[in-house]
């Protein structure tokens, strides 16, 4: 009897213990979260749930955490493992849907909602409003021209602003040297500082505080009729999270001298513990505060509220009401005349947070509509400011950038007229029977049913199928006509058959332009030659992703190529030639591609490449596969007229090519044979 008392008090013991520590390692997980330990944090929750699968309250947490941090897979992973019976399903579904936007991945977003929607229709449904926003965003034509600021580091530099005319923002850098004075009053540099930038002496120098502090002081906004500015005090996460940081933070106000030298500073009367101040704004007379706290009382997150000054005294914020707040987190206001603009993460964005603005009549606010999606992104954008030209100055984490987050500046541009080549578009079909079919290489018109469009979501149809006909495919031409005049327009890949994105870096009259000055640009993508009329076009490209190639245009511009715009249009191979490319850097098509002057050395190289396998003719290239043969050498896509031409290149001599060709012809590919090229013309071997 004693043993098995003593056996069951071992167990009790053992499962009081585990649970013990398992409570133990979670509050853990939630203490280092509260505190910033992010990093921490998430090894923590991750303890936890190895020993707690379905404890999805904290799978949740640890989704957020890393979908916050940048760790979108990982993100994913946890939030596709909670189950749709539980009550963390429903805040999954906006999250989870909220990152797949902020990764550009929208088209996903129905298909993670088919099941959702139905449980929970009233977030489902303000989800799907959220992508006809986004929808409509893509379908306007660029506006402004996005540059990145030269200021910028590679850590996290935030909201700009002005002082006068001079540039003030924060940021975590540590390369601006220190005086000996400011060496003596801050024994530690660690965090975020404030920095003004002087343009005319290309420099940047540091903003004090009190007692020359210069640590954990900003964002920071300055009036411009009155010595006066106010600035948050307090640590910043590296990574920028505005919901999350600012915990401890403070708001001040200070007097400046005549140098805009703090001379004495108060705190904000309003400042309250327990909740947080992330971003602020002092109008022009010094007399109005707006700034954004998570407060109770508020409508969300974090509200936007304003503060009066009159007789020496702040007046009680005010919310400034549901026009402006929503269920989500209103960030970062700037008033600039009459209109104010601010961030917001709410679920009509292109991602986190974008960028809005609301104009003040009659007393009120009007319904705020964002920004031009030059300037929005699936990342995160806020920190508005404008100078007097009306340029927009901004602060984000999207891809492309030097650091965390980024200050980018946007220029209303001109608009210019592009030219779009648009093909007819066919009935869409059924994805689902199309691909079954297309393993058969047969199209049953009683499986494949057509998708009813209206005329608007057809002209958004990015994939068109072409009208399969056996005798379009694989075809042998014993005539050489149809190698003649015929060019390149791909290397080890397969053009898609849809709408693509490219830079424009020319257009000229010129037969033969210049094509080594593109040269630099070849580790952004290739470089093409499209011919319309008696104009040629030189295009960087291609790119199927927006944000991708608003990217893309900025380091172009910022190489030097300022003219550069983007164009969207279906491609047309047979306008279409490939030029240069970073795969194949010593195409002797174009001598400014290959780094030579030595002609024996060019002798030499064309002699050794000149043999290849064109594997077969196609007018619908869609049914070439690839995964057939690409382990047998470089796939060349090449054009002629509305015939597509499928090449393998790299070989150095004809027995090698005759070796592939077998090896083709055993693959299916029956009408494969070796060809020559010949400095860009294709010639089949001469037989004795």
């Amino acid at each position: 009897m004693f043993k098995k008392t003593h056996k069951l008090l071992t167990i009790v013991l053992v499962f009081v213990l585990s649970n013990g520590m398992a409570q133990e390692t979670l509050e853990k997980a939630e203490i280092q979260a509260v505190s910033g330990a992010y990093e921490t944090s998430i090894q923590s929750y991750k303890a936890h749930l190895e020993a707690n699968p379905e404890d999805y309250s904290a799978s949740l947490a640890l989704a957020e955490l890393l979908f916050t941090s940048g760790s979108y897979a990982a993100a994913e992973h946890y939030y596709s493992a909670i189950p749709v019976d539980v009550p963390e399903y429903a805040v999954m579904g906006v999250q989870y849907a909220t990152m797949l936007k902020k990764m550009g991945r929208y088209q996903e977003i129905p298909v993670l909602l088919a099941g959702y929607i139905e449980k929970f229709p009233i977030q489902g449904l303000a989800i799907l409003q959220g992508l006809d926003h986004v929808n409509a965003a893509f379908e306007q034509a660029p506006k402004y021209d996005v540059l990145a600021m030269p200021a910028n580091s590679n850590t996290t530099d935030f909201g700009l602003t002005f002082y006068h005319h001079t540039a003030v923002f924060s940021s975590f850098r540590e390369d601006i040297l220190m005086d000996e004075v400011l060496r003596d009053f801050n024994a530690s540099t660690i965090g975020h500082k404030t920095f003004k930038y002087d343009t005319e002496k290309n420099r940047i120098d540091y903003i004090t505080g009190l007692n020359h502090k210069i640590t954990h002081l900003g964002p920071i906004s300055y009036a411009t009729t009155v010595n006066r500015c106010a600035y948050i005090e307090g640590k910043v996460g590296t990574r920028l999270i505005m919901d999350k940081d600012f915990k401890n933070a403070s708001v001040h106000i200070a007097t400046l001298n005549a140098n805009g030298e703090m001379t004495s500073s108060k705190p904000f009367p309003y400042n309250e513990m327990g909740s947080s101040i992330n971003s602020l704004f002092l109008s022009s007379d010094g007399r109005s505060l707006y700034f954004a706290s998570d407060r109770a009382g508020g409508y969300g997150g974090f509200d936007i509220y304003v503060s009066h000054y009159d007789k020496d005294t702040w007046s009680q914020p005010v919310n400034l009401g549901s026009e402006i707040n929503t269920p989500y987190n209103e960030i970062t206001p700037y008033l600039f005349e009459n209109q104010l603009y601010f961030a917001s993460d709410n679920l009509m964005g292109l991602g986190g947070y974008d960028i809005y603005m609301s104009n003040y009549e009659q007393g009120m606010w009007t319904s705020p509509m964002p920004l031009e999606r030059d300037i929005n992104s699936p990342g995160d954008d806020y920190f508005p400011a404008l100078n007097e030209a009306g340029d927009i100055y901004f602060t984000s984490n999207r891809l492309g950038g030097l650091g965390s987050n980024d200050i980018y500046k946007a220029m209303r541009q001109e608009a210019e007229e592009t030219e779009v080549i648009m093909a007819d578009i066919p009935e869409a079909v059924s994805l689902e029977a199309l691909a079954e079919a297309t393993q058969k290489h047969t199209v049953d018109e009683n499986t494949v049913l057509a998708v009813s469009l209206t005329e608007g979501e057809r002209k958004n149809t990015a994939f068109v199928l072409p009208e399969f006909d056996t005798d379009k495919v694989g075809k042998a031409y014993e005539s050489d006509e149809l190698w003649m005049d015929a060019h390149r327009t791909a290397l080890d890949e397969l053009l898609p058959n849809s709408e693509v994105f490219f830079v424009q870096l020319a257009s000229m009259t010129a037969v033969k332009p210049n094509y080594g000055k593109y040269k630099p640009l070849l580790k952004y993508g290739n470089i093409y030659r499209m011919v319309s009329s008696n104009t040629v076009k030189i295009r960087l490209g291609y790119y199927s992703d927006r944000k991708e190639v608003e990217d893309v245009l900025a380091k172009v511009k910022a190489s030097g190529f300022n003219d550069a715009f983007i164009t969207f249009e279906a491609l047309n191979t047979a306008q279409m030639e490939l030029m240069m490319s970073s795969k194949d850097d010593k195409n002797f098509n174009d001598a400014g591609n290959f780094n030579t002057t030595n002609k024996d050395v060019l002798e030499e190289y064309r002699a050794s490449n000149r043999y290849k396998v064109r594997l077969a003719s196609y007018e619908d290239p869609i049914w070439f596969e690839v995964n057939k043969v690409k382990d047998l050498g470089r796939v060349e896509q090449w054009t002629k007229g509305s015939w597509t031409i499928f090449i393998l290149a790299g070989y150095s001599s004809y027995d090698e090519a005759k070796r592939v060709q077998m090896q083709a012809i055993n693959r299916g590919f029956k009408t494969a044979e070796v060809v020559v090229d010949n400095g860009g013309i294709l010639e089949r071997i001469k037989q004795n």
